[in-house]
């Protein structure tokens, strides 16, 4: 390259001087101080700001604590006041009863309910009488002593079986326990079952009845009452059988029968007749009569003899409750 080609390219060359750095300016930081303005003033003012929220908000709180406990004073007294105010009754004022207001009347007194037990009944014929059935004459019988009882009034009488159950002979037994139930499920005060006695022999004749043996909570009030039935039997003129006409029968292991004497007090395991057995009140089984034997019959069950057993019945239930009998 020619020198002058050389100095014509180093011509279009240009040299820059140096220019002074100019100085930058600080960002505007946020809680950054500015020139200009005195530190600690601004300090100051930002600290203070922050007493005053603080202290603005303490006030508040306390406002709000005061005023409940405000509220809760007022409720603590006003409810023991609401509660007295519900409790109390309204002021009864005296009314005056009218002059022909008439007394409400008591309730009647419940009357002691006797129940009947017509022995026998439906396919259960039981003995045979000359012309008519044991179970003919149990019921002829307890009816009439259940009229006797309502009559008096003071009793109230009740039957074990239906007419039905007693009379109709393609009815079902009602078994001896079931019959003790119903009187039970009655409230039954004392139970009275009426039966007649039977024997090979026509010459065989008497009365006999058994109460509840002993060992049974029933047994002294069941003994009372079978000693009100003997004291009128015998004073018809009926003789008593055994010791003084009141015995106790078990069923032994072979179901025979086992026989004692009133005066025996031996507790014994073995059960009883089922109405007896099953008993809830004192109760007796009277055998007021043989039907094998005519003159018993007589006396004790043909339709006069009916009406008198019931009545002889009738007088010991009254003298069992301490009652006299109504003579009418």
């Amino acid at each position: 390259m020619s020198r002058q080609e050389s100095m014509s390219q180093a011509s279009k060359i240009q040299y820059r001087r140096p220019q002074p750095a100019q100085a930058r300016r600080s960002p505007n930081m946020a809680g950054a101080v500015r020139a200009g303005r005195d530190t600690r003033h601004s300090r100051d003012w930002y600290a203070l700001r922050r007493r005053r929220r603080r202290a603005r908000r303490l006030v508040r709180l306390g406002i709000l604590a005061a005023l409940a406990c405000v509220v809760a004073a007022v409720v603590l007294f006003l409810v023991p006041c609401v509660e007295r105010i519900f409790a109390a009754e309204p002021e009864q004022l005296p009314v005056d009863e009218p002059a022909t207001a008439k007394a409400v009347a008591a309730p009647a007194e419940q009357l002691p309910v006797v129940a009947i037990d017509p022995g026998h009944g439906g396919v259960d014929r039981g003995s045979e009488g000359p012309g008519f059935g044991e179970y003919e004459m149990t019921w002829r019988t307890a009816n009439e002593l259940a009229d006797l009882l309502e009559a008096d009034g003071r009793f109230s009488p009740y039957l074990t079986i239906t007419e039905e159950e007693s009379q109709n002979p393609d009815c079902a037994r009602i078994k001896p326990s079931e019959r003790a139930q119903r009187a039970a499920a009655q409230g039954a005060q004392l139970l009275l079952s009426i039966h007649g006695n039977s024997d090979s022999s026509t010459g065989t004749s008497g009365y006999e009845c058994y109460a509840i043996p002993p060992g049974d909570a029933n047994h002294e009030e069941s003994l009372r009452f079978a000693r009100c039935l003997t004291e009128g039997f015998g004073n018809l003129g009926q003789r008593l059988r055994g010791l003084d006409g009141v015995r106790y029968l078990y069923y032994g292991d072979d179901n025979e029968k086992l026989l004692y004497e009133s005066d025996d007090t031996t507790v014994h395991d073995d059960p009883t007749f089922g109405v007896l057995e099953y008993a809830q009140c004192p109760a007796v089984l009277s055998e007021q009569c043989f039907l094998t034997n005519s003159a018993d019959v007589d006396l004790l069950a043909d339709e006069d003899g009916c009406q008198r057993a019931a009545r002889l019945y009738y007088e010991a239930i009254c003298s069992w409750f301490n009652l006299e009998p109504d003579q009418s």
